[in-house]
């Protein structure tokens, strides 16, 4: 047990390495800068760096993918409940919540419309980063990996699911670093969301879908309505 924990910890830590070593040149403004093709670039590389170790961690566990819910059963229903997740979290933010705290003013929101440069082109190359590197490598990684080798070290005990949830949920906000309450909100509301769908369907499906079906309606939205 002792030696399996140590490999978590090890690979939450290098996974967020990788996570901000290919984002954060981008952001600096270096290698083009954080829009374009290298949104697609960004997507890509992180799931070819971040799957393989997230897959060496659970082979050195004795483990499999199919053990941390990365599974097609059930994958229709599981698809439908995360579509209505993120369809409804939508309509939340976006008729409610965004223009009650800054609408257009808001950092976040003109990061992302710096992001899309007023162009919808830009919303393409988007795409696999927000369904590649957010919905599926994301969450391969904060609920599938966090989580779901936890049950296992600890034979499904419900204190170390709830703990290892928690601790899933703030670690995905924080690691998407909120300046203010309000993007904290914004973080913490949709990672329970995500981490509620896993413990309940016991599959990534609903989260994947979820978490990259909001990815790409939040862009085309902001887009739309702010743009």
């Amino acid at each position: 047990m002792i030696k399996s924990l140590a490999m978590w910890f090890l690979i939450i830590i290098v996974g967020f390495i990788l996570f901000a070593l290919t984002q954060v040149p981008f952001q600096m403004g270096f290698l083009g800068g954080y829009q374009g093709i290298n949104l697609t670039i960004i997507g890509i590389l992180q799931a070819a760096l971040i799957i393989p170790l997230i897959y060496f961690g659970i082979r050195y566990m004795k483990l499999d993918f199919t053990k941390i819910g990365f599974t097609s059963s059930k994958w229709k229903e599981d698809a439908l409940l995360g579509s209505i997740v993120a369809i409804c979290w939508a309509l939340i933010q976006f008729i409610w919540f965004i223009p009650n705290t800054g609408g257009a003013d808001r950092a976040d929101i003109s990061g992302i419309l710096t992001m899309l440069d007023h162009q919808w082109i830009n919303i393409l190359w988007y795409i696999p980063l927000g369904v590649i590197g957010g919905g599926l490598t994301e969450e391969l990684y904060n609920r599938g990996f966090v989580i779901g080798t936890i049950a296992n070290i600890f034979r499904n005990s419900r204190i170390a699911i709830y703990v290892s949830a928690i601790f899933a949920i703030i670690f995905f906000a924080a690691g998407h670093l909120p300046m203010n309450m309000i993007e904290w909100v914004d973080l913490l509301v949709p990672s329970t969301a995500y981490t509620l769908l896993y413990l309940y369907t016991k599959r990534l499906t609903a989260s994947i879908i979820a978490h990259g079906l909001w990815n790409v309606l939040a862009v085309i939205v902001i887009f739309i309505i702010y743009g």
